[in-house]
């Protein structure tokens, strides 16, 4: 045991520190390679400009590191700490040292308003990377608001929500069919959904893939008629849960019993059309189930209500699609455990804004990576079941021949996973950005560009370097190689 510091005896084991290279995240080693081929780091280094002194960490390296302690598991900034003593880890992720906790409080605590927007665009940029990967034709978009509870009143904007809890009230925006948050925003806690609706479908849509049909589905939090013009404007087919007055259930007691059709076991489904006061008619569907009370034994109907612009869909097609959108309460219940952003880390409104986009970087790499890299199994698993499977996964870091090697044990079950994401990666198409052109990134192409990158430097046009190699544009294919970015 030279060398080696003895800790202390747990069963059989005598638990020892000593010099050794080893990670307990190798995993991450293919998420990175994945975020790198995003072009990540230059991304957010073009969109954001927070950090004015040279000395200390760049702004795209703590929002990446910030970032990756949410997808490894931590849900606070203290959790930094344990990454930061995983040098295994950080070689992996390629990062020389990684940020303390405080010093990622005080990051967050320098982002403004206009930071925060600078955030939010720069996202959309890196979505639009992965738009032209995306294979889904539609796009349903899933709104919804949810407490995110806090234990303190002496952060700014928490305070007393709807169901009497201490917190704030952020909207979120899912994309059903990939899985991606295509928009979060921070309100305080007091704030109803309704008032940011319209502004903040406006900010989802510049997010929202360029595909032919856009659809929305909320609950009644959203049921207000300048949100429901915003939509109709935009075009987009809607199914919002409607509020049950005592005006609207009178109109729905009258619609003929012959009109009810069955839907599901206990349910049946009809529709009718309805006007409230000064308003055009609209579409309902309406669901209901016949119900016995406990103690009087007397039955009653229980009722749920959608109003929508689709006349196309049969009732029990349209209410079927709008009951769809309950798999968002799974989606946020992620969002806020999974990823341990329920608890806003500083007292100040917008650092935690950008703490929440923060989590929405993250949120999306998770995602984009199951779709794009990992197997159709794992399309829709959760972060929980990534991590124990993948992520989390001990490895030794070995050097031998001038070459790094990543050993995994033999009796390691998810091999094939492995394979098959390697290959993956490897197919990705990743785009080289030069003097604002962008080209297919292949070993070739890298060759080509480092060996030019002087002549680039003095003013020479790319396509001017690569006729010099014999090397058509036209030509190049999309192959292995990282994102380069040239000044």
């Amino acid at each position: 045991m030279n060398n080696r510091t003895i800790l202390g005896k747990a069963g059989n084991f005598n638990i020892c520190v000593d010099e050794i290279r080893l990670s307990s995240h190798s995993g991450v080693v293919m998420l990175k390679d994945f975020i790198d081929r995003l072009g990540l780091a230059e991304v957010l280094e073009n969109e954001i400009g927070v950090k004015q002194r040279q000395r200390g960490y760049r702004d795209e390296e703590a929002i990446e590191q910030m970032a990756m302690n949410l997808i490894l598991g931590g849900d606070s900034l203290s959790d930094l700490e344990v990454m930061r003593g995983d040098e295994g880890t950080l070689q992996l992720l390629g990062y020389e040292r990684c940020l303390a906790s405080t010093t990622a409080g005080e990051h967050l605590r320098k982002f403004d308003i206009g930071d925060n927007k600078d955030l939010v665009r720069g996202l959309r940029q890196i979505a639009r990377k992965v738009r032209p990967l995306q294979t889904s034709k539609h796009c349903t978009i899933d709104l919804d608001s949810s407490v995110y509870e806090q234990s303190s009143k002496r952060k700014e904007g928490s305070c007393r929500t709807y169901n009497g809890e201490i917190g704030y009230h952020p909207l979120l925006a899912f994309w059903a069919e990939e899985g991606e948050l295509l928009g979060t925003h921070l309100m305080a806690g007091n704030r109803h959904p309704s008032s940011k609706a319209s502004w903040f479908l406006r900010e989802v849509l510049n997010n929202a893939p360029p595909v032919k049909g856009l659809s929305l589905r909320a609950d009644s939090a959203f049921y207000s008629w300048d949100f429901i013009d915003e939509l109709e404007s935009h075009e987009i087919t809607y199914g919002i849960t409607a509020d049950m007055t005592k005006q609207f259930r009178a109109n729905i007691e009258k619609i003929e019993e012959d009109r009810w059709r069955p839907f599901g076991k206990d349910a049946e489904v009809a529709e009718m059309r309805y006007a409230p006061s000064r308003r055009e008619e609209h579409r309902y569907v309406v669901k209901r189930v016949w119900l016995k009370d406990k103690k009087t034994e007397e039955g009653y109907y229980r009722y749920h209500a959608v109003i929508t612009n689709d006349e196309k869909k049969s009732a029990r097609r349209l209410m079927k699609w709008a009951l769809q959108r309950c798999n968002m309460e799974n989606l946020i219940k992620e969002h806020k455990s999974g990823f341990g952003l329920e608890k806003m880390p500083t007292q100040k409104f917008q650092a935690n804004q950008t703490w929440l986009l923060i989590g929405q970087l993250a949120y999306n790499l998770v995602a984009w990576f199951k779709r794009l890299v990992l197997p159709k199994q794992y399309h829709k698993a959760t972060i929980g079941t990534i991590r124990h499977r993948i992520l989390n996964l001990a490895g030794k870091i070995v050097r031998s021949s001038r070459q790094y090697f990543l050993v995994l044990s033999d009796k390691y079950f998810y091999k094939d996973v492995w394979r098959f994401a390697l290959k993956q990666l490897a197919r990705l198409t990743t785009r080289i950005l030069i003097r604002g052109f962008e080209l297919p990134a292949c070993a070739l192409t890298q060759l080509i560009l480092r060996k030019e990158l002087d002549s680039l430097r003095d003013g020479a046009s790319w396509q001017h370097a690569l006729r010099r190699n014999y090397c058509d544009v036209r030509k190049i294919k999309s192959g292995l190689g990282q994102p380069l970015c040239l000044p």
